[in-house]
């Protein structure tokens, strides 16, 4: 008897913590298990991890705060290992509690942790899986809200509106229904739709305890104010962020916000005063550059702006004062070569994972091949100024250029940091990048060198006597498109300042040799400052999209060059810069009666020509297998006419490719081998998708291997 009772309560006790049972007993247990063992701690994992990507964020106060903190791969990453922990404590309720009320729980933190993993695909299948299938109604709007968050991650922003439709109406727990305001007000936010984001976050603001994380989100509000034109409502929300428990770096922003949409200079003046702004006098001095701005003071808001440069120690903030120069001079002052300089410098130290990344790194490209190129009219211009000079005036002219750029090198050397050319100084391992005095060991000052740097040199080889190896003429003689004496310059760190001395003879020798004095360098010259003029039109037409300074330099290179090699093409870029302006018809008249066979003729023809019927194709097919039987037939000159006139008379026929190749065909027997290489070579240009593209490169090497 005694046995069969202790067998039956283990019997009871085996069934009660069987998982599939619905007994009380058994459900009780699980429940119990569940809740306070891998739940819990997965739960205490998760808070531990939100409340660390929160504390470590890195954000920039001078752009719009996104509502919610944005995934992070990097940040993600550092939590790597604590999420999987998470994903495997929620498990354990998946694989051994299935008859406990928390399951739909550890699904969530789950399909959360993959989320926050970045790992979208398993995130959605994990919140899908619990709308499907959860039990408790609270789970399944928790994993919707998931699942709207997911699809605004994979910017599929109609799918993540349709899944707030339908929480819209759903009875939200207050947990769910800030959730719901946040995630949807952080949607339209994305997609710019500030003012419904507004709205949105207004409503979700009562709801938040006060502490740091709701101090954020009105700031965030306050910037949607001011973004959206409520100046006022923004000056308020900007003073209501600093109180609570909002950070030393946000209440600072604030207070800057509030001051530079009061105008009032006299705040952020006091603001630069306090010793406790020390470390933050660069967005000050960024504030008071916005107010002079504003009030038309350029000059003074360009100054602020570069004490802004050199007391920073941010290096994002750098990287918006940078950009905030680069774009001044670049768009209000014009001055493309001090631009591309900053726009430079604003790469050495901006992320490349921040949004406007690209656009500066395109705007730094377009400007350098203006540079470039403007640089080198510049050069070859002084070069021929000084070959019209006297040979003593010469000398007299690059030995003080030399002299006063030994005196700017050594004047330097001595102004630079004790520690900055002394190989054996070591900076302190204990201070922080921010105090260091040697040079080498301050990122901040290396990457503004580096910047420096390469704007006057250029890149260059780790060499011996790296200033006088073989380069580009422009940087050997200093040629900078707006500066003084431009082209005349270069650089020596010898200490001697005696023209007798032979490094100096050398130097001199060396400019000397760039100055086109015989009528043969006079015109190698001449072809430089030709090709730069046709590539800096180009730059700004194609690259800077500024139209009127691209018809400007194509007028100078046609004026300076009437017979530029250049002018087909130059012609045809005219053409479209005018549109349907009147000097329009000018040009097209001179390439169509200059260059009538040119490719650039052919293609103005087309653009302006309407697609041919299906009658007229079949002309220009008859009139094509005419003129190739007469070519086979020998008839030559017949073949000739009829193909000028196909081109002339239909020049976006579907076998414009076939009629110019059997042209080149033509010249080979009318003209000699150098026109019909030309004409082979022009077909390689104007048709590089053409199917005859091989056979005419055959052809061509064909030409060219028999001329030599």
């Amino acid at each position: 008897m005694k046995k069969t009772t202790i067998f039956m309560l283990l019997t009871i006790i085996v069934g009660a913590c069987s998982q599939y049972s619905r007994a009380p007993l058994s459900v009780g247990f699980h429940n119990l298990n569940a809740k306070y063992n891998a739940l819990f701690q997965a739960q205490e994992k998760m808070a531990i991890i939100e409340k660390q990507l929160f504390d470590n964020r890195q954000e920039n106060y001078t752009q719009l705060l996104p509502i919610l903190l944005p995934l992070d791969s990097t940040a993600a990453s550092a939590e790597a290992e604590a999420l999987t922990s998470v994903i495997k404590k929620a498990s354990m309720v998946v694989e051994r509690h299935q008859n406990s009320k928390w399951l739909d729980q550890a699904y969530y933190l789950i399909g959360k942790a993959r989320l926050m993993k970045e790992d979208y695909a398993n995130a959605l299948e994990t919140f899908k899986y619990i709308n499907t299938t959860a039990t408790d109604p609270d789970a399944r709007h928790a994993a919707l809200i998931g699942l709207m968050r997911t699809y605004i991650e994979q910017k599929a922003f109609p799918t993540a509106l349709r899944v707030a439709e339908l929480l819209r109406e759903a009875p939200l727990n207050k947990d769910n229904t800030v959730a719901f305001y946040l995630t949807k007000a952080y949607l339209h936010q994305q997609r710019r739709e500030f003012a419904l984001a507004l709205a949105i976050v207004e409503q979700a603001l009562p709801l938040l305890s006060n502490n740091e994380q709701k101090a954020r989100l009105i700031y965030t509000t306050a910037q949607l104010y001011e973004v959206t034109g409520q100046t006022e409502k923004a000056i308020k929300k900007y003073a209501l962020s600093r109180k609570g428990r909002a950070s030393f770096e946000l209440r600072f922003y604030a207070s800057l916000n509030e001051a530079i949409l009061k105008g009032e200079r006299l705040a952020l003046e006091r603001m630069l005063k306090d010793p406790k702004n020390a470390e933050v006098k660069d967005k000050i001095y960024s504030a008071l550059a916005d107010l002079a701005l504003q009030n038309g003071n350029k000059n003074q808001g360009l100054a602020l702006l570069k004490n802004a440069t050199a007391s920073s120690k941010d290096p994002r903030q750098l990287a918006t004062t940078y950009l905030h120069l680069a774009d001044m001079y670049y768009q209000q002052l014009g001055q493309y070569e001090q631009a591309y300089a900053y726009y430079d410098s604003c790469l050495t130290v901006l992320s490349p994972q921040d949004k406007v990344f690209t656009q500066v790194k395109e705007k730094h490209n377009a400007l350098a091949s203006y540079v470039k190129q403007a640089n080198v009219i510049v050069l070859e211009d002084s070069l021929q100024k000084l070959a019209k000079l006297p040979m003593g005036q010469v000398d007299f002219i690059l030995d003080n250029i030399i002299r006063a750029n030994r005196a700017k090198e050594a004047a330097r050397m001595q102004q630079a940091p004790i520690g900055m050319y002394d190989s054996k100084a070591k900076p302190n391992a204990n201070t922080s990048t921010q105090q260091l005095d040697w040079y080498f060991s301050n990122p901040m000052a290396v990457s503004q060198g580096q910047a420096a740097f390469l704007v006057k040199w250029g890149s260059r080889a780790l060499e011996d006597n790296w200033r006088r190896s073989s380069r580009d003429d422009a940087t050997l003689f200093g040629a900078t498109a707006n500066t003084p004496n431009a082209g005349l310059t270069t650089t020596n760190a010898s200490s001697s300042n005696s023209p007798n001395d032979g490094d100096w003879a050398v130097e001199r020798s060396q400019m000397k040799s760039k100055i086109p004095f015989t009528p043969q360098a006079l015109d190698a010259s001449n072809r430089r400052k030709e090709q730069a003029l046709f590539e800096l039109g180009k730059v700004c037409k194609l690259q800077l999209n500024e139209p009127q300074r691209a018809i400007q330099t194509f007028e100078k290179l046609l004026q300076i060059f009437p017979t530029s090699t250049y002018e087909a093409e130059t012609l045809y870029l005219l053409c479209l810069l005018y549109d349907n302006q009147s000097p329009k018809e000018t040009y097209q008249k001179r390439l169509f009666e200059q260059y009538p066979d040119s490719y650039f003729a052919r293609l103005l023809k087309r653009n302006a020509a309407q697609p041919l019927s299906s009658d007229k194709e079949t002309v220009v097919q008859n009139m094509y297998e005419k003129a190739f039987t007469a070519y086979q037939q020998g008839q030559y000159t017949d073949a000739s006419v009829s193909v000028e006139k196909i081109l002339q008379t239909y020049p976006s026929s579907k076998i414009e490719d076939k009629v110019v190749f059997l042209k080149a065909l033509l010249v080979a027997k009318l003209q000699n081998k150098q026109a019909y290489i030309l004409a082979l070579d022009n077909f390689v240009k104007d048709f590089p998708k053409s199917s005859l593209l091989p056979l005419v490169k055959e052809y061509l090497a064909a030409a060219n291997l028999s001329s030599r």
